[in-house]
């Protein structure tokens, strides 16, 4: 009895020893697919990650060159201002009543064709006054170009600048050609040339 005994716990003792095998088996491929399947996954974030770090990187880096594009715009603009107000405090000091007072019948002439009006006064500053000489050139000029005349008054009340205002003579309209306001009127061309040459 005792062998019958002894074979049936041999023979128990081998099927636990079969089945805990197997489970131990089963277990290990449980454990490799679960790791398998981790590693997977953290493969896969760490990829979803590198990818978003390449996309900010690269935002970063266009972040980076239109600030730079900007700072540089921003100088070229910062240095054609500069040359700009040069050039006009040059021209500006160069414009002086012995240096506009030729051209004062063509500034009025301009100014009157603007207004197209039939009669117009005009007033001018002390340092460069108009004379009853300007206005008769000046109405010349009007009537050449046109064909029609127009009568010219000297206005009584000065101006600051040089140069000249011609208004109605009820003053509800004006032209300014004065020597800022024309400097202004030629502010584009100006800028344009100084950019060119920088």
């Amino acid at each position: 009895m005792e062998t019958t005994d002894s074979r049936l716990l041999t023979g128990i003792l081998e099927q636990a020893e079969q089945s805990a095998k197997k489970t131990l088996q089963e277990a290990k491929q449980q454990a490799s697919a679960i790791v398998g399947d981790a590693k997977k996954k953290a493969e896969s974030e760490m990829e979803g990650l590198r990818r978003e770090l390449a996309q900010k990187l690269k935002q970063m880096d266009l972040r980076l060159q239109a600030n730079m594009t900007s700072a540089k715009r921003k100088a070229i603009l910062r240095q054609g201002d500069e040359k700009y107000q040069q050039v006009l405090a040059r021209v500006q000091s160069m414009l002086d009543a012995k240096t506009i007072e030729p051209y004062l019948p063509q500034w009025i002439a301009e100014a009157a064709l603007g207004l197209d009006l039939k009669e117009a006064k005009v007033a001018c500053s002390p340092q460069c006054p108009v004379t009853e000489a300007h206005l008769k050139t000046a109405s010349e000029l009007v009537e050449k170009a046109t064909g029609s005349s127009i009568v010219l008054h000297l206005e009584s009340k000065p101006i600051r600048g040089l140069g000249v205002v011609v208004s109605s003579l009820d003053g509800m309209v004006s032209f300014n050609n004065q020597v800022e306001i024309r400097l202004r009127r030629l502010d584009r061309v100006l800028r344009a040339m100084i950019q060119e040459h920088t």
